[in-house]
């Protein structure tokens, strides 16, 4: 494994350049042959924005320089060229962040680097849906009205908790002195509970549910945790099609727990 700042530097800027480069390729798909699917792919495109400012803030907290040098941007003749384009591309980083996890000695950029790949792993999911193109009928159609107030009850649960999160994450991040550091700050942070929120409201309002953001609970980091264990394991013996989503938010909330002391490195810092 490399301590070596200077050669960490440069496998983060390897990451930082593929992000970059997935970026223009998702927004020109999503503007272009691929727009009856851009709204999504424009939601994954900004998700690889905030992976390349996590990486360039890690970089210069290594004291070195972000590479932000432009990639060459390829136009794709049809939609099956560009979805075939941009599953490799999710496939390629995975690999290339799988090998820098396994290279990299700082657990702080290993930690970030994991973080990043359940986001990725989710875009290869959704990549692959594009392309099957195979939708069935709304999950929750047909369900009967017990089962839907089961379903929205245990949802409910989960919005108030993020909601929480949201607040408190935004408070911290209003109060305390920004710094440069490895990962992700309490914005950041917000900004993660707020897609899981409206992730989770989208599935109570396709089972024409509203959620409720008043609706107060306490629970701290480790209970919220079991809570969202509990509710996969309800999902697995009946709504499987929650897990893709549950899986990715729960890896989300593990990141948070492990990184959650500010002990990460700062601008000349050994």
């Amino acid at each position: 494994m490399f301590y070596d700042r200077q050669e960490q530097v440069r496998l983060l800027n390897q990451d930082i350049v593929g992000e970059h480069d997935a970026i223009l390729h998702y927004l020109t798909h999503a503007w272009t042959v691929a727009y009856q699917f851009g709204p999504q792919i424009e939601q994954i495109a900004k998700d690889e924005m905030r992976h390349l400012k996590w990486l360039a803030h890690s970089v210069v907290a290594l004291q070195g320089v972000p590479d932000l040098s432009t990639p060459a941007v390829n136009p794709r003749a049809s939609l099956e060229e560009a979805l075939e384009s941009d599953i490799n591309a999710e496939k390629t980083a995975i690999a290339q962040y799988r090998e820098h996890i396994a290279t990299i000695a700082d657990r702080r950029v290993r930690d970030l680097l994991q973080r990043i790949v359940v986001d990725e792993e989710d875009h290869l999911r959704l990549f692959l849906g594009f392309q099957d193109s195979q939708h069935g009928k709304p999950w929750g159609e047909g369900n009967s009205s017990e089962s839907i107030k089961d379903t929205a009850s245990k949802l409910q649960v989960l919005v108030s908790m993020e909601y929480q999160q949201v607040i408190g994450y935004l408070f911290s991040s209003f109060i305390r002195v920004h710094r440069r550091s490895v990962g992700m700050d309490d914005e950041d942070q917000a900004i993660d509970e707020m897609k899981h929120l409206g992730w989770i409201g989208q599935q109570m309002a396709k089972l024409g549910q509203s959620p409720l953001f008043g609706h107060s609970i306490s629970v701290d980091e480790e209970s919220e945790m079991m809570q969202y264990l509990n509710v996969r394991k309800w999902a697995n013996e009946g709504q499987q099609q929650l897990l893709p989503l549950l899986d990715r938010i729960i890896q989300h909330e593990r990141y948070q727990m492990q990184n959650i002391v500010p002990d990460g490195w700062t601008v000349g810092k050994p």
